[in-house]
């Protein structure tokens, strides 16, 4: 990779969702490395990030020797939709329940 940050747009997940996605190649003392980002647009001025992650060569789905940069794109969104995302849903529920409560015990 001669860049050192590949960026992606639209990423269209299963929901029809579109998501942005920047990957940075890097390297530290424990070795090279991806750091993934994940945006989706907001209804003004641009993106806001999400998601992120940090895959180490030969751990997981990056190998820096064959970066497949589609299927590290996959993971971060696939971890959003399925564990993430959910979450919030269920903690936006969970908000909405509560102000919508007349109070009483």
């Amino acid at each position: 990779m001669s860049n050192r940050k590949l960026t992606k747009f639209p990423v269209i997940a299963a929901d029809g969702t579109q998501y942005r996605v920047t990957i940075k190649r890097g390297e530290d003392v424990d070795g090279k490395y991806v750091f993934v980002r994940l945006f989706v647009r907001r209804k003004i001025f641009g993106f806001a990030g999400v998601a992120h992650g940090k895959f180490y060569d030969g751990y997981g789905v990056y190998k820096a020797d064959y970066p497949d940069y589609i299927s590290i794109a996959r993971k971060v969104c696939g971890d959003f939709t399925d564990d993430i995302l959910p979450r919030i849903q269920r903690k936006s529920a969970a908000i909405d329940a509560f102000q919508a409560w007349d109070g009483r015990l």
